[in-house]
């Protein structure tokens, strides 16, 4: 029988056990499906330190979980873990957001679950290992770039777990132009000092400061920042050595707009998120309760993957998304009803003012 897993922090040792299939891995070998791991998608990853595990939990079954960009090497990584270790691997096929959306019908079915690419939310299932992607992006070079675009000596600097490790180099190349950087707290869902999630902007909050720098590519988190925190953002790419302003207003415009449709709606439906990360049923239940208050028709609707269709066919005339805020923000324009946040609901009510509301965040 498989013995508990043992976790990245765990200091117990569980000494030669003869009915463990697993074989000791050199870190050559590991090392080497790191590199290909790297060649093929771009990020790096502490498979010498999975494979550690694997053997001392002497895991007969793993799974596997990542984000789309590292799926296609998947295959080859579990052909690797079943040759070196002698442990079955089996790959999540499901569609994968983030730390928030493990896949725990998997991790019932498994000894050991390596999650791929994101860091770990606070506490979570002890025999889900989780693997940060790293990326060797020269952040020192775009911070220099970006630096033009400040307005201000004293700035708040944050990136994704994909950056987070570099941000030390980031701070000095601004330092040495004049530029004080600081970084925000870890805690919470923030695992990292200066790290920024898609649902969590403690870290930046934190800060006294009147600018903010996001190293990182893509434009919703420091959307996000901007949102959260109503401070000018500057976005530097490490990819691309884009450098830009980030302009809420188009963001703001559309918000309103989807208040202002939702208005003659009479049916309202709460989605609720069945991904363990972005369960919030007690919020869901007071936003129905104060609707329900209203004169509304208030159901609540549990589900997976938030789809257009679902909520059509259930006639609902509107919405409040209680899962990732992602949902109402990024994805508004495929649905034909109007997806709401929370705080937006509240301004609906009447119960607070469009210049009061904030950005939807899950808070632990």
């Amino acid at each position: 029988m498989a013995r508990a897993p043992l976790t990245a922090g765990s200091s117990s040792d569980p000494g030669p056990d003869r009915s463990c299939p697993c074989q000791s891995t050199p870190s050559s070998t590991s090392a080497s499906i790191s590199d290909a791991l790297r060649k093929s998608s771009g990020y790096d990853l502490d498979l010498e330190k999975a494979m550690h595990l694997i053997q001392r939990s002497c895991a007969r079954r793993v799974g596997l979980q990542a984000p789309e960009g590292l799926k296609r090497s998947l295959p080859a990584l579990a052909r690797q873990i079943e040759e070196l270790t002698g442990a079955e691997v089996i790959i999540s096929g499901d569609p994968c957001f983030g730390a928030c959306d493990l896949d725990l019908r998997l991790a019932e079915q498994v000894d050991l679950m390596l999650h791929l690419g994101h860091a770990e939310l606070g506490d979570g299932d002890p025999k889900t290992i989780f693997l940060e992607a790293r990326m060797d992006c020269d952040l020192s070079s775009v911070a220099r770039k970006a630096v033009p675009a400040l307005r201000e000596k004293r700035v708040g600097l944050a990136t994704t777990i994909q950056h987070v490790h570099k941000l030390e180099v980031a701070l000095e190349a601004l330092r040495e132009e004049g530029i004080e950087g600081v970084v925000g707290p870890a805690g919470g869902r923030i695992k990292h000092p200066g790290q920024v999630l898609g649902c969590s902007y403690s870290s930046v909050r934190a800060l006294d400061v009147r600018e903010f720098l996001f190293l990182g590519t893509g434009r919703f988190h420091p959307l996000g920042i901007a949102l959260a925190t109503g401070k000018r953002v500057v976005t530097a790419d490490p990819l691309t050595g884009e450098v830009s302003e980030i302009d809420i207003d188009p963001m703001l415009r559309k918000r309103y707009a989807a208040i202002c449709r939702a208005e003659g709606a009479k049916r309202f439906a709460i989605l609720v998120s069945k991904k363990p990360g972005q369960s919030r049923m007690a919020l869901a239940g007071k936003l129905k309760a104060r609707g329900e208050a209203r004169g509304l028709e208030m159901f609540l609707v549990y589900l997976d993957n938030i789809e257009p269709d679902r909520l059509l066919n259930l006639g609902a005339q509107a919405a409040v998304s209680t899962a990732c805020p992602r949902v109402a923000l990024d994805d508004a324009a495929k649905y034909r009803i109007p997806i709401l946040t929370p705080p937006e609901f509240e301004v609906l009510l009447g119960e607070r003012g469009w210049e009061d509301c904030r950005f939807d965040e899950i808070e632990d």
